[in-house]
């Protein structure tokens, strides 16, 4: 199976993730690092970027025909696009003729935050895919009931390949609140909320220091952490917070598989996705409103060592016994694929 991978390799791209696990299932796959190549275009200078943020010249026109070019030339089986910010409708209308086209978008095509999190693009190109992998099972009903499209569920995962675990016993809890994630100012209430109920909030992430949070007296701001840090923070603090993006809303996102996997104890947002995964009030405590997200904080840092290590050791053991990882979530694809070809 020959599969031409559009999407970034930069860092911890979850398409990394990905391209190494089809790999290992025998997919051939030709990365093409499309979002990176125009990241750097506007990162290049000044110049560039402002002419990328009034779009006069987005650097979107190069990579469109090298990504034609190149699926002409490897002739890929599916060509697999993450997003699709960088390609043009028209591209996919030309490619869509010859090759099988498939979609996994881990934001959401129709609610678009931030510049990074979408474009017209990404929304105007729904209908031009054969088959659309989701995250969101809302998102999934969606397309399917106003593209009459395929979709398949592909949650999202944690990774075994960079992940540090640390025997519970050798471990030292901090009794304190912790939120790993970068600020908007719905996270910042939330933390905010928590801090005028008296409990203290540790934050790592970039641009926590630009918020209201700045002058918390019960909260501590940190940068973003490497991913041996990451996982270790997750273990060492008494409870995870775990804040969506709008677009995560009645779904899940990273941090749900993330801070399970190494035993953390998670405070979320309910949806009944959660549900499917792991279990209300044993593996994951949930909150419904703003008073019983305070009322869930404070009863996990009022829990008795014994207890709360019943909690992390019940996460921990769902995670390592269920088939929630990357490895696994590669294996639907290949399967996907196969049976679309």
């Amino acid at each position: 199976m020959k599969i031409l991978l559009v999407g970034s390799n930069f860092g911890y791209a979850i398409e990394r993730y990905y391209v190494r696990y089809l790999k290992q299932l025998g997919a051939e796959i030709n990365h093409f690092e499309a979002p990176d190549i125009v990241f750097n275009y506007h990162s290049r200078n000044i110049f560039n970027k402002i002419l990328f943020k009034t779009k006069i010249n987005t650097g979107y026109k190069p990579v469109n025909q090298k990504l034609i070019d190149i699926a002409y030339q490897y002739k890929p089986d599916v060509i697999w696009i993450f997003k699709g910010m960088e390609i043009y409708p028209e591209t996919l209308m030309k490619l869509r003729n010859d090759f099988k086209l498939a979609n996994y978008n881990p934001d959401h095509p129709f609610v678009i935050t931030s510049s990074g999190s979408g474009n017209n693009n990404v929304s105007n190109s729904v209908g031009l895919y054969h088959l659309h992998f989701c995250y969101h099972t809302g998102l999934q009903k969606q397309i399917e009931e106003k593209f009459n499209l395929p979709t398949v569920f592909l949650p999202f995962a944690y990774d075994t390949s960079d992940m540090v675990y640390t025997d519970q016993n050798n471990i030292t809890e901090i009794p304190r609140i912790c939120f790993q994630g970068n600020p908007d100012k719905y996270r910042a209430n939330k933390i905010n909320m928590l801090t005028e109920a008296g409990m203290e909030v540790d934050a790592y992430g970039i641009g926590w220091g630009r918020t209201q949070l700045i002058n918390n007296p019960r909260v501590r701001l940190f940068d973003i952490v490497p991913r041996p840090q990451f996982w270790k923070l997750n273990q060492e603090y008494r409870v995870q917070l775990n804040l969506f993006r709008e677009y995560n809303n009645g779904s899940h996102n990273m941090r749900t598989f993330e801070i399970p996997a190494v035993g953390g104890i998670q405070l979320s947002p309910y949806s009944d996705e959660q549900t499917l995964f792991f279990d209300d009030n044993k593996e994951i405590f949930f909150f419904r409103s703003d008073p019983e997200m305070i009322a869930q904080a404070k009863k996990l840092l009022d829990m008795k060592t014994g207890e709360a290590n019943n909690v992390r050791g019940a996460a921990r053991k769902r995670s390592i016994e269920s088939p929630y990882t990357f490895a696994d979530r590669a294996r639907t694809v290949y399967d996907t694929f196969k049976k679309m070809l």
